[in-house]
């Protein structure tokens, strides 16, 4: 999958991140993409938008395994980096629900993030 290809089926997934996407500074950068599409994935968490999030989370997956390289280190270093704090964002109350809707690929990439971290 190439830069191009991401951000056509993040704007499916998301419609409302088509305008932020598609400005010109932003068009084929995967980490603008990425951090875009981060945002709003973060968003869904705060609005309780459960369904929509499982979908964002397993683009996000696939976006990860079948990118080109340079989404996969853009879903590394901004989405599976800024997990943590979303997730500490996250009323205690939705945190299983949120942590149970993360693919197993992302949650992977996330655990070998803290121990190369050494948290």
């Amino acid at each position: 999958m190439n830069i191009k290809q991401a951000q056509e089926v993040i704007i499916s997934v998301v419609p409302l991140a088509q305008k932020e996407i598609l400005r010109p500074e932003n068009t084929g950068n995967p980490i603008t993409i990425i951090r875009i599409f981060t945002s709003y994935i973060k968003q869904m968490i705060k609005m309780g938008q459960e369904e929509e999030l499982g979908k964002a989370l397993h683009l996000m997956e696939y976006i990860h395994e079948k990118g080109e390289w340079r989404l996969q280190n853009a879903v590394e270093n901004i989405f599976v980096f800024s997990l943590d704090s979303m997730l500490a964002a996250c009323p205690e109350s939705q945190r299983g629900k949120v942590t149970g809707k993360i693919p197993i690929g992302i949650y992977t990439a996330y655990i070998n993030q803290v121990y190369r971290s050494g948290h």
